[in-house]
């Protein structure tokens, strides 16, 4: 009884964090503040902020068969979108729910969970480091937040070192290895190296990464017309792929679902620093909550709906017989 408790505890917890860190910005920066700066938006945008959010999981499906394909994962786009968008509905619910995609690629077509693991973490990683390219000439403009921006660039480069180069890779698992929690993930982690090593060696693989340059502009493009129609020209285009981009990573790194408070507050934050009023700042960052949160779920459980009809899929949070991992060393 106390186990299963602590069990939802873990589960719900963060998401609560999260919830009351959002209670906590509305309340710092006051409720007539945020409803007047609400007041102001400019509904005539709703629909091409909605389309570019669209675009974005569109785009992400996309680039992800692909991936996915080179894996020896035979789905065509249209169930490669369907299933990406599927895996949306949970990954604003908990930690690490990205990997929902995973699980639900592992139970659709034979293939090794890690192996799908590893298109996630390289498509995320390009992603990410497409955002930090676009945030630059805003880092460079506004003159704030360059040293923030060099650690998540760092960040980037020390993720993309461990799994890539031998000799890191073999030390961090040495590491790794004398961690009792971290012990017994060793395997999951070997096989996350193997294969993503694998893919990065693949042409096709940087071939379209062009598609994570376009979903990053389309996220940032969406941020921007949010600011833009509460307060017309007060951010610039590159700017706001700068707060978009350490935002982003505040709140991934937070490890709470969806980045939720977290990823919020370095909106608001970073907003004020670069000049917007703090009501519209934290009005923005709600409705950039909203418009993504509320995409993805929408759409994602229409998703998830056809999913199961198509494929019969029994959702588990982790596959229950992953197989075993090769030694790290045949990734080298």
């Amino acid at each position: 009884m106390l186990q299963a408790l602590g069990r939802r505890a873990r589960r719900v917890g963060p998401l609560l964090v999260g919830l009351a860190a959002i209670g906590g910005i509305v309340l710092v920066i006051s409720p007539a503040s945020l409803g007047r700066a609400l007041s102001r938006f400019n509904l005539a945008l709703v629909p091409a902020i909605l389309l570019l959010w669209v675009a974005f999981y569109l785009l992400q499906g996309v680039r992800w068969h692909f991936l996915l394909r080179e894996i020896g994962a035979r789905l065509s786009v249209r169930d490669t979108v369907l299933l990406n968008m599927a895996g949306q509905t949970i990954t604003a619910l908990l930690p690490l729910g990205d990997l929902t995609r995973a699980v639900l690629v592992s139970e659709v077509r034979e293939v090794p969970f890690g192996a799908v693991v590893a298109t996630v973490t390289v498509q995320e990683l390009t992603y990410t480091l497409f955002l930090i390219l676009l945030a630059g000439p805003g880092v460079l403009e506004a003159g704030h937040g360059t040293g923030v921006l060099v650690l998540v660039l760092a960040f980037m480069v020390a993720v993309f070192v461990i799994l890539t180069v031998p000799p890191v890779f073999h030390a961090v698992h040495g590491l790794v290895m004398r961690i009792p929690l971290l012990r017994r993930f060793v395997r999951q982690i070997e096989q996350l190296q193997h294969e993503t090593v694998t893919l990065l060696h693949r042409p096709d693989t940087l071939g379209w990464s062009i598609l994570d340059l376009a979903r990053a502009a389309a996220a940032v493009a969406a941020f921007w017309l949010i600011v833009e129609g509460m307060s017309p020209g007060t951010l610039g285009w590159w700017k706001a792929a700068c707060v978009l981009t350490v935002a982003n990573v505040g709140g991934a790194i937070s490890l709470v679902p969806g980045g939720i408070g977290a990823n919020e507050a370095g909106v608001a934050g970073l907003l004020v620093l670069f000049g917007v009023d703090p009501g519209t700042a934290g009005a923005a960052a709600l409705l950039q909550r909203g418009f993504a949160s509320g995409t993805a779920a929408g759409f994602g459980l229409l998703a998830f709906v056809l999913v199961r009809r198509r494929f019969q899929v029994r959702l588990r949070l982790l596959p229950s017989a992953p197989e075993p991992a090769r030694s790290f060393r045949s990734g080298t």
